[in-house]
């Protein structure tokens, strides 16, 4: 998992397994990163469509998303 403090706001995540798929599976972007909670609230976006999906909602850094491996480029 990343550190805390290399995860930014803007930063994107996205599963691997569908991150190239055609359409894109969801794409989760950071939002607000509370570091002294080592909080991350991020928002899901439609891959197809880059709509936001439902309501942010807040991650522990420790949660796989946080990897290198499901960071979006």
């Amino acid at each position: 998992m990343l550190p805390i403090t290399e995860i930014k706001e803007g930063d994107l995540f996205a599963n691997p397994l569908f991150a190239n798929m055609t359409p894109h599976g969801n794409i989760y972007r950071v939002e607000k990163v509370d570091i002294p909670e080592k909080m991350v609230c991020v928002q899901c976006y439609a891959g197809s469509t880059m709509q936001p999906l439902m309501k942010p909602f807040w991650k522990k850094n420790t949660d796989r998303m946080f990897s290198e491996q499901w960071r979006y480029i």
